[in-house]
């Protein structure tokens, strides 16, 4: 067998149907480009509407096709809409990736309950209706995936002053992903997580401008940067593969060595 035709074998997504959601920038849209070019058809999810117009004209000389679907995951009603939207814009759904997630820096004694629901309610609710939307789907895959973005902070505590509800909602993120890996395996359907460390995106522009915070981020890191988009491919593609079968529950840090002190 050549290279070439052995790694398809292993990481290729050719007639693999892929939903991202959180899709329109950062993280979420580069593990999209990274679907789509290695042969999947993916169903782009995010608020913006135009940020996913521009995405999708980005990847449109990828293999695989690129749709798009506006929705705010935060009403459940947006979420049984956007598995609808699954099986007739890409017959079904073999991979599902939660990246969809907020944070609101607010420190625990000071945060309103209000607040403090709206983090968990997208964070941790919203992904489990999702996956129980798309649950349906998944079973029908011949390998159903999902892989559950979280964090660091999902981990450990979080570094940072005012990220006690997002760090919650990351821990139970794991725990969730956990319990599908249990419960759904006899479904055919596996669930892993990427925990990533600092990744230039907008939810982290403001913290990483910061000189001072910046410097005291990259002295967590033993190797004192933070990551590129591009590095969570192999992670991605790792565990969306066909051939990763018998990696179920696990959760992977892409952290530059964060969690190995």
């Amino acid at each position: 067998m050549q290279s070439k035709d052995y790694l398809q074998s292993l990481f290729g997504c050719q007639g693999r149907k892929a939903v991202v959601t959180g899709a329109s920038s950062g993280l979420g849209a580069a593990m999209a480009g990274v679907l789509a070019s290695a042969g999947a058809d993916v169903l782009i999810v995010a608020r913006r509407a135009e940020r996913l117009e521009t995405l999708a004209a980005e990847l449109q000389d990828c293999e695989g096709a690129v749709h798009t679907f506006s929705a705010d995951l935060s009403d459940s009603s947006a979420i049984a809409s956007l598995a609808e939207e699954s099986q007739n814009q890409l017959g079904g759904c073999d991979i599902l990736v939660a990246n969809a997630g907020t944070a609101n820096r607010v420190r625990l004694e000071t945060m309103s309950e209000e607040d403090f629901t709206a983090v968990m309610d997208l964070n941790l609710k919203a992904q489990w209706l999702l996956a129980k939307a798309l649950f349906p789907q998944l079973c029908q895959s011949a390998a159903g995936r999902i892989v559950n973005i979280a964090s660091i902070y999902g981990l450990g505590a979080s570094v940072v002053n005012g990220l006690g509800a997002y760090t919650v909602s990351k821990h139970a993120l794991v725990g969730l992903t956990r319990t599908q890996a249990v419960e759904w395996a006899r479904h055919g359907i596996t669930a892993n997580a990427i925990a990533p460390s600092y990744f230039p995106t907008e939810l982290t522009e403001a913290a990483l401008e910061d000189e001072t915070m910046s410097t005291r981020l990259r002295s967590f890191t033993p190797q004192d940067r933070f990551g590129h988009p591009e590095e969570l491919a192999t992670a991605l593609l790792f565990l969306t593969s066909q051939a990763s079968g018998y990696v179920n529950g696990a959760i992977i840090p892409v952290d530059g060595g964060w969690t190995a002190w």
